[in-house]
């Protein structure tokens, strides 16, 4: 009998172990829990891992989007380095060169990446279905997205456009043919196509589904009006919407026999607006990509401004500050960048774009370290981050 009973008692013993030791076991986490941890972990490689790790990890991070909008959001992506587009004597050469981030604080993930990546674009190089084409292309870049899309133009021949992704090695995207006879239909005198197009998101959530569900905007204008034609991935074409003809009257071109282009190339914020700057005036030509309706925004004028100057800002962009509200900045000439915010002045009325006071001007000067003023662009502005070039090197200022 005693026997008996401290078999019994040494079996509820061991039990009463192998359950505590199930019940602290990290397999035993909540799925709550569990992505909880997986928030605070440092980088996009080091998720994958642990992910990987077993299938009821995996299945958690996979079937959570708002778990990897939430991980995004504390973990953007990390720069690899700058695409550029290269002229010799005034022939654009057939591919862009990849300038790589300094290595010395980049996540060693990170340098993997870029060594097992095809960054010198040679999936380009390869014509789809032509072996022996008579000329090579000669590839700029368009645009570039977190996901690691690279959009590229070839303006002279065709043109045409095409996607690839470096991380993966691949050409995602064959040519893409722009619809020149559909949008010069109805025409008023002369036609510009403008030399850039832009990329949008066909997802709220960041193309959570399909990561290569996108839109192409791109436009033209005769003397007066403006055009715009949206590529998209779920039908495989174009839709040529009709011309806007009240574009003149809210923002009037300059009329210059010697320039016909009256917009300045586009740029776009993650909000759906691409915007144009209309040449020699303080004003922004908006397109919302979501309804597809234009607007014209009026920008005061600089606050320092010489006399007998007319020809505006020497470039605007577009873009969000690191909180995410819209943000316009512009070079202003000899007299600095300056950062417009919405608001509504001290007479009040009716929202518009006012110069932020509380950003002092920044001179172009002082952020390359030179006594003379360098040809530079304004590249664009994201999460507070405007981007700059000169002919010598890239720079970045955080607003």
């Amino acid at each position: 009998m005693a026997g008996g009973r401290q078999r019994r008692r040494r079996r509820r013993r061991r039990k009463a172990r192998q359950s505590a030791a199930t019940a602290t076991h990290i397999s035993s986490l909540g799925e709550d829990l569990l992505l909880e941890i997986f928030l605070r972990l440092p980088s996009l490689a080091t998720l994958v891992r642990a992910a990987c790790t077993c299938p009821a990890w995996r299945n958690a991070v996979a079937s959570s989007p708002a778990f990897r909008r939430r991980f995004r959001a504390l973990h953007p992506a990390p720069l690899l380095g700058l695409f550029a587009d290269i002229t010799d004597n005034h022939i654009r050469m057939p591919l862009p060169i990849f300038a790589p981030a300094d290595g010395s604080d980049i996540d060693p993930d990170v340098l993997a990446a870029i060594r097992g990546g095809d960054f010198g674009l040679t999936s380009l190089q390869q014509e789809p279905g032509n072996d022996a084409a008579p000329e090579p292309r000669r590839w700029s870049v368009v645009y570039c997205r977190d996901a690691g899309h690279l959009l590229l133009a070839d303006w002279d021949a065709g043109p045409v456009l095409a996607v690839v992704n470096p991380l993966s090695r691949r050409r995602l995207i064959n040519n893409i043919a722009l619809p020149y006879e559909a949008m010069a239909a109805w025409r008023r005198g002369y036609l510009t196509f403008l030399r850039n197009v832009h990329w949008l998101s066909s997802s709220s959530n960041d193309d959570e589904d399909d990561p290569m569900a996108f839109r192409l905007v791109w436009l033209c204008h005769d003397e007066s009006r403006v055009r715009a034609a949206v590529f998209s991935s779920d039908t495989w074409d174009w839709r040529v919407f009709p011309w806007a003809e009240d574009v003149e009257a809210r923002a009037p071109p300059p009329f210059d026999e010697d320039d016909t282009e009256w917009l300045h190339p586009g740029t776009q914020g993650d909000g759906g607006i691409v915007c144009w700057r209309v040449r020699k005036q303080e004003r922004v030509l908006a397109l919302n990509a979501e309804t597809m309706e234009f607007s014209v925004w009026e920008l005061p004028p600089p606050c320092l401004q010489m006399e007998g100057w007319h020809s505006g800002s020497f470039g605007v962009v577009v873009g969000e500050t690191e909180h995410g509200e819209p943000c316009i900045v512009r070079d202003t000439a000899a007299f600095g960048i300056d950062v417009l915010m919405r608001g509504v002045d001290g007479d009040g009325g009716a929202e518009k774009w006012l110069v932020d006071n509380g950003i002092h001007y920044w001179h172009v000067d002082a952020l390359f370290d030179n006594s003379g003023r360098q040809e530079q662009d304004l590249l664009g502005v994201k999460d507070g981050f405007l981007y700059l070039a000169t002919a010598e090197r890239w720079s970045c200022r955080s607003g």
